[in-house]
């Protein structure tokens, strides 16, 4: 098994996208591999990396990589890595738990993994080799999602926002976003449309309005609608306050539990709102604070990851040496050898990946198998 990879690490955005291949070319790529002896095949495919899974010789996809995206040999060459044997297996399993992503342990890389897998699989790319092992790595980026807490410790301010937001209130709450097109505003946007729980007011038109439940609002006119939130959140790079205390009183803001949220630097929101009583104002200072403490949590729990995907390696290599010999295991069980094939499975549970390698070769000389 061979990686061949182009991912955010080494390579720029512009040349990754020559790599987002739709479905037809995708399928003229799996085809034109298996006529240079590329018979198993996967081709992962998100915004931060494209990388070719496969059994073979990993050069003998670059002229058709190259070609297939519309760059040269010797460019791709110098944007892509290599990973073979353990190496690649060690690789998927790491991607898939999100180990290698930007934001570690992220789940989306998962989802994307397993998409890429079984369309692999449908379309009769893959072999008995890269079933097990893919198989293997999305079991155990499962595991480490079940038993470790990377995947619940948020390190980005607007994903922690959106979850404050989620859990505030009751369904189909209200809410406000000042600035969601900017890069921290449109993130917010984004997780609330995946919650699904809200009714959003947008005060400036953006891509996603096509979706249920958003609401554009003049600018201007945020005053008139802000009575009706539950939720408000500032996200601009205005040098003056976009929401004040002075105005809310003018406009006899009614008092009730109310959630405002402040991701602006310098400050979009009056700190003085909260003398309208049952109001909440979170900063981005605070958010900060809960992401650098969760990404603390993050590295510790990736160490219980290592754990995990450490044995689960182990355990899958011995599954494919077992495969790969599975006939002199046949011809060493119908010998002579009393309870022998007890000892053998009992011997497999027991040793690393190494010592069982070693072992069967030992016992297939020993018997001339």
């Amino acid at each position: 098994m061979f990686v061949v990879s182009v991912n955010h690490k080494i390579s720029s955005t512009d040349f990754r996208q020559s790599f987002a291949f739709d479905e037809d070319k995708t399928k003229e790529f799996f085809r034109r591999l298996s006529e240079v002896c590329i018979k198993e095949c996967v081709y992962v495919n998100t915004c931060n990396r494209c990388e070719v899974y496969g059994v073979g010789k990993a050069t003998k996809l670059l002229p058709v990589w190259a070609e297939l995206a519309g760059v040269s040999v010797e460019e791709l060459k110098q944007n892509v890595l290599f990973f073979d044997g353990n190496g690649a297996v060690n690789h998927l399993f790491h991607v898939a738990a999100g180990f290698e992503s930007m934001v570690l342990g992220e789940d989306e890389i998962l989802r994307q993994i397993k998409n890429a897998y079984f369309y692999s699989m449908d379309e009769g790319f893959t072999g008995f080799e890269l079933n097990t092992v893919f198989q293997s790595a999305i079991a155990c980026a499962k595991r480490i999602k079940t038993e470790t807490k990377l995947s619940k410790s948020s390190v980005s301010v607007a994903s922690l926002a959106a979850t404050k937001i989620h859990n505030f209130a009751h369904d189909n709450k209200k809410v406000m976003i000042i600035g969601a097109t900017g890069d921290t505003g449109n993130k917010v946007f984004k997780n609330l449309l995946s919650y699904g729980d809200c009714e959003i007011y947008v005060t400036k038109h953006i891509h996603q309005l096509n979706a249920l439940n958003v609401i554009t609002i003049p600018y201007e006119e945020r005053y008139k609608y802000i009575n009706e939130m539950d939720v408000v959140v500032s996200a601009t790079k205005s040098p003056h306050y976009t929401i004040t205390y002075g105005k809310l009183v003018d406009i006899h803001m009614e008092e009730r539990d109310r959630l405002f949220i402040d991701l602006a630097v310098p400050k979009d929101i009056d700190e003085d709102i909260l003398k309208l009583g049952k109001s909440q104002l979170i900063t981005i200072d605070d958010f900060e604070a809960i992401a650098k403490e969760n990404n603390s949590i993050k590295l510790q729990e990736k160490e219980s990851g290592e754990l995990i995907i450490e044995e689960e390696i182990n355990d899958l290599l011995k599954d494919l040496i077992f495969h790969d010999n599975r006939e002199k295991l046949k011809a060493i069980k119908n010998s002579p050898s009393g309870d022998f094939q007890h000892f053998l499975f009992k011997y497999k549970e027991i040793a690393t990946a190494e010592e069982f390698s070693s072992f069967v070769n030992v016992v297939t000389q020993m018997t001339g198998a």
